[in-house]
């Protein structure tokens, strides 16, 4: 009897034994799946996050490039904009030298015409009291000058350089070889002759036979005969070396005492 008791009470806990043990182990592999999945998420999580950081890493690469060229960029308009300063404070500078020689201008104008038909009148009067060589001519461009001086539609610059050409013109008289053909007046008659201008030193004159010769008197303001057997060949030698027919020589001729 106590035997089977004992049987029957091993064999009840052989039955607990591998119960309690088959739950042990349904237990086990529940929490080693549980841990497994766990470990799998959180490696996805890590994945995840590595991707999210690489993505980032390469955005922040992006940004960090992008800022280095904008910071050149930057420095180069930070020198143009010097460079562009520079010149607008030199055209500012420009402009107020403009304004200031347009006021200078507005003076010089008020002053130049006044000089300009001084110097016109001056010219006139200078041209009367010369040598009476190419007249008409002189005359001529006195008078037109005079006319550009009173021209509205004229620039001051423009009248100014036209009075400065005539007295560079006349000024050009004053070291030239010259003849031409004129009509004067000799001993109250008008007589062609060629004539034969040195500067202004001598002007004479010589009918085209050659049998009439004399020279300009500046004091005396009247043309005064010369010994046509002593001056004759003189002056037809130096008509010609005016005239390029002759090589340049030396030929005599009277000259006036320097008034």
């Amino acid at each position: 009897m106590d035997t089977m008791k004992i049987l029957v009470t091993f064999s009840k806990l052989l039955m607990l034994s591998l119960v309690f043990g088959f739950s042990s182990a349904i237990y086990s592999q529940d929490a080693i799946d549980q841990v497994v999945d766990e470990g799998v998420a959180r490696s996805q999580e890590a994945a995840e996050s590595q991707k999210r950081i690489d993505a980032t890493s390469s955005e922040a690469e992006k940004i960090a490039s992008r800022y280095r060229r904008e910071l050149k960029v930057i420095d180069g308009l930070k020198v143009y904009n010097a460079l562009l300063q520079k010149q607008v404070d030199d055209q500012n500078r420009e402009k107020r030298t403009i304004a200031e020689s347009i006021d200078e201008i507005a003076v010089v104008e008020r002053q130049i015409f006044p000089l300009m038909l001084r110097m016109a009148n001056t010219l006139e009067q200078f041209v009367e009291l010369d040598r009476p060589f190419h007249m008409e001519e002189r005359r001529k461009r006195v008078a037109d000058v005079k006319a550009y001086i009173g021209d509205a539609g004229i620039t001051a610059a423009e009248k100014l350089r036209l009075v400065l050409e005539a007295y560079r013109i006349e000024t050009s008289f004053g070291g030239d070889l010259d003849e031409y053909s004129d009509v004067i007046e000799i001993n109250g008659q008008e007589r062609p002759v060629n004539v034969l201008r040195f500067g202004r030193l001598v002007l004479a004159y010589q009918t085209d036979d050659g049998k009439e010769n004399g020279v300009w008197d500046q004091e005396m303001r009247q043309w005064v005969p010369l010994d046509s057997a002593e001056y004759r060949n003189y002056i037809r030698q130096g008509l010609k070396i005016a005239r390029k027919q002759l090589p340049p020589d030396i030929f005599i001729l009277p000259v006036s005492a320097a008034q």
